[in-house]
């Protein structure tokens, strides 16, 4: 899955000159008479197996400014919006990771992070850490709900914890937050990485 990607201040400085260049060139020009204009829009729909997980949505901390000093990009996972501590900058778009899965209403599910790969790259490889599960209405877990300071059952590294199937239809969906921690003169370029969710239904 793709991660996001690194620019230098410079460059992003010249792309936005040359954005607003060429904005101010199209509103200067009005429309001619009779001229057809068309677009299109990709559609997508996610189909889900009973007892099955799948991948909907990747993890992205959108673009990056890397500065002299460290910093971090925090995606919360119900929301999908970044916070950023220290002097880099993200521009883009972030998004937490999305999987769903299918079971029935009320049924047991012990659901673990077996995999959690920090995001590798051109250059110094970036920690990916406080990765968890966010809480979802389809979703609710069935332990100890102080156990991680969270309110959810599902870090990193805690193993196996079990939830309860809430919805109706039986569709759950699992959304996945965490912490990038961007290097001090992080070197431009795509950095991907990987998160893993196993899933027992019982």
């Amino acid at each position: 899955m793709t991660w996001g990607f690194l620019e230098r201040g410079i460059q992003l400085r010249h792309a936005g000159r040359a954005m607003g260049a060429a904005l101010a060139l199209t509103l200067c020009v009005p429309a001619q008479a009779k001229e057809v204009a068309s677009a299109t829009a990709t559609t997508q729909a996610v189909v889900v197996a009973p007892t099955t997980i799948i991948k909907v949505q990747d993890m992205s901390f959108g673009r990056i400014v890397a500065r002299p000093q460290p910093g971090t990009v925090t995606i919360n996972g119900a929301t999908g919006a970044c916070t950023v501590t220290g002097p880099i900058l993200e521009v883009g778009t972030c998004r937490q990771a999305i999987f769903a899965g299918m079971g029935t209403k009320n049924m047991r599910a012990r659901i673990s992070l077996d995999s959690i790969i920090s995001l590798t790259g051109p250059g110094q490889t970036m920690m990916l850490d406080q990765v968890f599960l966010s809480n979802d209405s389809t979703i609710s877990f069935s332990g100890n709900p102080n156990a991680n300071g969270q309110g959810v059952g599902l870090t990193q590294g805690n193993g196996n914890q079990r939830y309860t199937i809430s919805s109706p239809t039986g569709i759950y969906t699992l959304k996945i937050g965490g912490r990038l921690n961007v290097n001090a003169n992080q070197l431009p370029g795509i950095y991907t990485g990987s998160i893993t969710v196993t899933v027992q239904y019982q």
